[in-house]
């Protein structure tokens, strides 16, 4: 075993004598520990994701509720980052109000404090190896040989998960208790708590998990190296430093991410505040009153009990925090350009800002498929709108955001009288909307696949990704092209061309995929995508057309274009 001598400076600790730490030991405890828990996070969304989806839809109708839920939900999933993510994708959907979502994220601060709990109870209190061995042994089996069935397949991963986690902890637990033995504590013990609030937040900065923190300070604290007192500083410490990844994974986000984010940063700083001031009452309370005599049982009872002080004091509030943090994150960033300066109590005036809106939406989703299907984005980039990110799947997000802002004014100008000529004219902005929309997701659900053809070792397939490439660019082109030409009946025989370009694009692919497919060189799978993809091309192309008719052409032109006999049937 590979031993690391580690000497602490005479300005640092006054007299700590050299002390043997194996940091190797640690560190892969701490992996093994970390995977344990990845694991067990996957299985459980695999195993229960949809009930659990149902419970927080059905059981967090207000912040009593939610708070309720996302305690439960937190302790069973053993992961506040997936109850996070639920949470944003309800409150993204419509489905929860931000105040009830915000009852969730307080609930899930006190449900992650149960890996405390389980690993006060039993990592210091059994034989971890006799404990953790069979559950590795029998989980991991599960895992690679049944395969085929999901279900069992899941649960050897969770079972999997859970032993790991317990050997991560032994090792971690083994590494600092050698550590423990030559360490000199009466220098260091008069140092401020404060300073092991600021390694507690640090640390869980550095591994993304209050979890992995927490038992890293139970293991400390078991082994005699840090006090009660400084045990509970590192916790505080914890909560803090989960904000930090929390406020960073949401800098660039949509502003209802920055919203919960925001949040559970005011939840975590509140809460850690009240618990500096409180540290020694609350540890008092925990040993005096409630008669505990464990420091283990006394730290993660700490732990709980300033979470659950955090959600007392905060609870009656949501709903003035809901609405401050409406008012702080609004969702500009994404930004409208035209709609957000007209009332719409001038229908005729909102219509044509309405139009113009759209219009510019619908080249975003021009540059937003030649991002996807791997097209020179650059030739249709608008100059007034950069998406935020050169990820695919945060600027399909950003489409979303507008797209919503962009249906709430809609329904705005439909409750106002208007003529019956310009009512036809808002719903036939309405329908380019969403077939604009509808483009934007066939290209996102085939984005992985195209990416997967421009770098396949196959020869066939790279050759017809390279063919449909191609195609696809002069296409776009003449899309592009089109939003130039004022000429009404340019546009038009436009239009008709790129329709039947479409048309075309989908019968040679067709057509050079059949051949291969013929010849031997194409197994099911790569037929199946290779058509696949094909397909949903092809509608997202239909659906972008439909969306550049309904906004350059005029009403009559419109209809005139719709009584041409469609070229293909799906």
């Amino acid at each position: 075993m590979v031993f690391l001598r580690v000497t602490f400076d005479e300005w640092t600790f006054n007299s700590l004598e050299l002390a043997e730490f194996d940091i190797w030991q640690f560190l892969g405890g701490l992996a093994i520990f970390l995977l344990g828990l990845h694991f067990m996070e996957q299985a459980l969304k695999e195993l229960v994701g949809r009930p659990f989806k149902k419970f927080l839809r059905d059981q967090t109708t207000n912040p009593l509720k939610g708070v309720l839920g996302g305690t439960v939900v937190t302790a069973v999933l053993q992961s506040s980052s997936v109850v996070s993510l639920m949470v944003l994708a309800f409150v993204g959907a419509g489905i929860l109000a931000l105040k009830n979502a915000i009852g969730i994220i307080f609930g899930t601060n006190l449900g992650t404090t149960a890996t405390g709990w389980l690993v006060a109870l039993l990592g210091f209190k059994l034989d971890i190896e006799a404990f953790a061995l069979p559950m590795i042994a029998i989980g991991g089996l599960l895992f690679v040989f049944f395969t085929r069935k999901e279900k069992l397949q899941e649960f050897g991963r969770f079972i999997l998960g859970f032993g790991l986690l317990f050997i991560g902890l032994a090792w971690m637990k083994e590494s600092i208790e050698l550590f423990a033995s030559n360490f000199n504590l009466s220098s260091y013990q008069g140092m401020s708590p404060y300073w092991f609030i600021l390694i507690g937040m640090v640390l869980t900065a550095i591994i993304q998990s209050s979890s992995a923190s927490m038992v890293i300070t139970l293991s400390a604290l078991n082994s005699g190296i840090i006090t009660l007192d400084a045990g509970a500083a590192m916790v505080i410490g914890s909560n803090l430093g989960t904000t930090i990844t929390v406020m960073l994974g949401a800098a660039n986000g949509t502003a209802i991410k920055k919203q919960v984010a925001a949040s559970h940063f005011m939840f975590n700083m509140i809460t850690s505040i009240a618990a500096i001031a409180l540290i020694h009452p609350l540890l008092m309370l925990i040993t005096d009153l409630f008669q505990v005599t464990d420091p283990l049982i006394t730290l993660v009872s700490f732990h709980s009990i300033f979470n659950l002080m955090g959600i007392l004091i905060l609870l009656p509030f949501i709903g003035l925090l809901a609405k401050g943090l409406k008012g702080r994150f609004n969702g500009k960033s994404v930004g409208t350009s035209f709609i957000n300066t007209v009332p719409t109590d001038v229908p005729e005036a909102a219509i044509e800002a309405l139009n113009k809106e759209v219009l510019r939406f619908t080249k975003m989703v021009l540059s937003f498929n030649a991002q996807g299907l791997h097209i020179r984005q650059d030739l249709f980039t608008m100059n007034d709108q950069l998406f935020v990110s050169k990820d695919l799947s945060k600027n399909y997000d950003q489409l979303k955001q507008l797209e919503g802002e962009i249906v709430a004014y809609y329904l705005k100008v439909q409750k106002e009288k208007m003529e019956e000529d310009t009512g036809d004219g808002l719903d036939r902005i309405s329908k380019a909307l969403e077939n604009a929309m509808i483009s934007a997701k066939n290209v996102k659900d085939v984005s992985h696949n195209i990416k997967a053809f421009s770098v396949s070792s196959n020869d066939v397939k790279l050759a017809l990704y390279k063919f449909l490439k191609g195609r696809l660019f002069e296409f776009f082109l003449g899309l592009h092209h089109l939003l130039g030409d004022d000429r009404k009946a340019t546009r038009f025989e436009a239009l008709l061309e790129l329709k039947e370009e479409d048309q075309m694009i989908y019968e040679k692919f067709l057509k050079e995929t059949h051949t291969q497919i013929r010849a031997g060189q194409l197994n099911d799978v790569e037929i199946s995508t290779l058509l696949n993809v094909n397909r949903e091309i092809y509608n997202a192309n239909k659906a972008l057309i439909k969306a550049f008719k309904d906004l350059l052409l005029t009403n009559e032109e419109a209809r005139d274009f719709d009584k041409l006999p469609e070229i293909h049937k799906d």
